[in-house]
């Protein structure tokens, strides 16, 4: 049940700019003996990869039938993955992360950092500029800005979704591009894990995956309707909140 419990938890939080890899590190501090190791959250996220696609079928269907759109899109999200990637790859931040006898202290740092960059862009109005009017330069910006969410308590969907509206773009296009970058990033990062881990593939990941995905769906839908609507600061205020909580909770443990 508690696997369950956990996939839901996945799916609303990848979406939600709440990061799900903090909320797994808080949870798994409240629930002693039932931590996910990396290839179990790695699956989860598979769960989560499907919500998008699944989501956003008839848009993701309309850019492969326009040559032109494809081609530009492609391009916009190769240069905005690659930071994320040359970090996964080639730093090992989330390896340091996860073997640190101090992530309560980092999640809780990165969560009232994420707070104050919601907060922020929920000041903003609407942005001007469709995702075809991104240049290279931009999306490589919002790349790196997902590079931070290799920190735990920094939301990906957060962060870009931020750097796109402080980019000016407007609101459903910063929400789609944002998610359509978590496509090959959930993707890479699962097929990465997957590569490296020795460990079988379980049955038992089955449900928590499926319990991702649907609660995954629930979760787009939130951030569309609040986000279009200037309610981040709700987000920014549960982020603190956690932040808080996490950083007396680590102090109190010493």
């Amino acid at each position: 049940m508690i696997d369950i419990f956990f996939g839901i938890i996945q799916g609303i939080t990848e979406f939600l700019p709440i990061s799900s890899s903090g909320h797994l590190v808080v949870l798994s501090e409240l629930f002693k003996g039932n931590n996910f190791n990396t290839y179990e959250i790695a699956f989860l996220h598979l769960g989560t990869f499907f919500s998008i696609l699944i989501f956003y079928i008839k848009d993701i269907i309309s850019i492969f039938k326009n040559r032109k759109t494809f081609i530009r899109i492609f391009k916009l999200l190769f240069i905005g993955v690659l930071p994320a990637a040359a970090f996964g790859l080639f730093l090992p931040i989330s390896n340091l992360i996860d073997e640190s006898s101090n992530i309560l202290l980092i999640t809780s740092i990165a969560y009232i950092f994420i707070a104050s960059v919601l907060y922020f862009a929920d000041k903003l109005g609407e942005g001007s500029k469709n995702i075809l009017d991104l240049s290279l330069k931009e999306a490589f910006i919002i790349g790196l800005s997902q590079a931070l969410a290799l920190f735990p308590g920094v939301s990906r969907s957060g962060i870009t979704l931020s750097t796109a509206l402080y980019l000016k773009l407007k609101k459903t296009e910063a929400i789609f591009f944002s998610l359509l970058l978590g496509l090959p990033t959930i993707f890479g990062a699962w097929l990465l894990t997957f590569i490296q881990s020795s460990e079988p593939i379980s049955n038992a990941l089955l449900l928590p995956s499926i319990a991702a995905f649907m609660s995954g769906l629930v979760a787009i839908r939130v951030l569309i309707n609040l986000t279009v609507s200037s309610k981040l600061n709700v987000f920014s205020i549960y982020c603190f909140a956690i932040g808080i909580i996490s950083m007396l909770t680590y102090l109190v443990n010493l």
